[in-house]
């Protein structure tokens, strides 16, 4: 018979008038359809009868079974033959291809010289030849594009299991949750450290100026008077505010004198209680320890864990919630090696501190445990007994040299005050309301002091 064959899965066409037919048929159309629409053809020899080093080139067959017209190319490699990444050469003819993939390998199905598609190990790929590259068979689909997944966990490669999308980050804590791009930016702009700088002025101390001359409280010998109030800002995800002051004005000394004379003023910065109720940081591990000999006032005690972000400097602590020997907190300090936190108290005399014996539990409040609407003054920054009296947090003072005729000169002053720690009281997370005082001529000193301005430097620091 003279047949002729189709160009792409080479099927035999039997010439008009050609004997046996049947056979033809057979053989040569209807056994290489049903292996052109369901064949698949096994794939287990690499590198070899003319091919490169981990290649196979499907074999191409007029009217007989061939590699290429399968639908199905099952990889495999039992004899070990690819030393590393495979290739499948396909004929560059329109044909669909379902390839499996088995050989330990990822393999690139690819024509002559298109680029290919690469299958990794393990892994199906449905494909096609497009007369010129070998490409995906399907890039889009309609159901897909509409339709709405619902799946209830999605299993990463790295083994992780996402279950579920949250809409907010806060207070949550598992590594099942992915969030929305929204929860990640309110997140990330809500907590951190929030910085806040104001210059505040007396100018409603109704003081008489000219031209430029700056605003003034004038604080007499003696005397009290409030500088400024401010708030503090802060917001439900508040752990704690760190407060920095510098104090700008004059110290002045009345009198005559044969020498430099010494001036000082009492600085007492105060925090409006917003809550009278002692939390509870947990049972004293470590019993009272006096420091410094028989007469001290100090004692120290341990706590378990890091509890300094509960503790400020207006801290002071109790053995019971309601405050009622209540004793001021002088520091704190975290040790990661013991996990332990250190506790120095003011007991306010010699005798037997609030801690005795271990076991008992510890209450601390940030406003004292004052009630509601309370100025609490912050602990003494360099605890003094001459000057405890005075209820001061910083003093500021300086000699001021006199003239020829025994009269201190006036010095103008800006004081950088230490850093204050405030945190939220049992009333909650919040702003702060906050006043500055001085006291001119403390104790045995004399001193006048004119304010001119306070520098208010806040750090909100946030955790959600």
């Amino acid at each position: 018979m003279s047949n002729t064959y189709t160009s792409i899965l080479k099927l035999a066409k039997p010439a008009t008038g050609d004997a046996g037919w049947g056979a033809t048929i057979n053989d040569k159309v209807t056994t290489l359809i049903e292996e052109a629409i369901s064949g698949k053809a096994a794939i287990n020899t690499w590198g070899q009868g003319g091919d490169s080093a981990n290649v196979h080139t499907l074999t191409i067959n007029e009217g007989a079974s061939s590699e290429s017209r399968n639908a199905v190319l099952a990889l495999t490699d039992t004899s070990t033959q690819l030393s590393g990444a495979g290739t499948v050469v396909v004929p560059t003819a329109s044909k669909l291809y379902t390839v499996i993939n088995a050989t330990g390998q990822t393999v690139t199905v690819k024509t002559g010289s298109g680029s290919g598609i690469a299958v990794t190990n393990g892994k199906k790929a449905n494909l096609m030849c497009d007369g010129t590259n070998v490409v995906e068979q399907n890039t889009y689909n309609t159901d897909l594009e509409a339709a709405v997944a619902k799946i209830n966990s999605l299993v990463l490669s790295s083994g992780a299991t996402v279950d579920s999308i949250i809409t907010d980050c806060f207070g949550s804590n598992t590594d099942t949750k992915v969030a929305t791009n929204k929860a990640v930016r309110t997140l990330v702009g809500t907590i951190g450290n929030f910085k806040r700088s104001e210059r505040i002025y007396p100018w409603g101390s109704g003081g008489s100026l000219s031209g430029t001359q700056p605003p003034f409280i004038t604080v007499a010998e003696d005397g009290t008077e409030t500088l400024a109030t401010f708030d503090l800002y802060g917001n439900s995800s508040t752990v704690f505010q760190e407060l920095d002051l510098a104090i700008s004005g004059t110290l002045a000394r009345s009198g005559t004198h044969t020498q430099p004379v010494l001036a000082t003023v009492a600085v007492r910065v105060q925090r409006k209680s917003a809550g009278a109720t002692g939390t509870s940081i947990g049972a004293v591990t470590d019993a009272d320890a006096k420091q410094g000999g028989g007469d001290s006032y100090w004692y120290l005690i341990k706590v378990a864990g890091d509890q300094t972000n509960k503790i400020d400097s207006f801290s002071y602590l109790d053995d019971a919630a309601d405050g009622a020997s209540k004793k001021g907190i002088q520091n704190a300090t975290y040790d990661d090696a013991t996990n332990k936190t250190t506790i120095v108290y003011d007991n306010g005399s010699s005798g037997t501190g609030l801690f005795s014996s271990t076991g008992g539990t510890v209450y601390v409040s940030s406003s004292a445990f004052e009630s509601v609407g309370t100025w609490v003054t912050a602990m003494p920054f360099n605890p003094d007994n001459s000057t405890e009296s005075f209820n001061v947090t910083f003093t500021i003072s300086d000699y001021l040299p006199i003239n020829g005729s025994g009269s201190a000169l006036i010095i103008r002053k800006q004081d950088n005050l230490p850093t204050l720690k405030l945190v939220p009281d049992s009333g909650g997370a919040g702003n702060v309301e906050m006043r500055v005082q001085v006291s001119a001529g403390i104790g045995a000193t004399e001193a006048q002091y004119t304010f001119n301005v306070l520098q208010v430097d806040q750090t909100n620091v946030t955790r959600s």
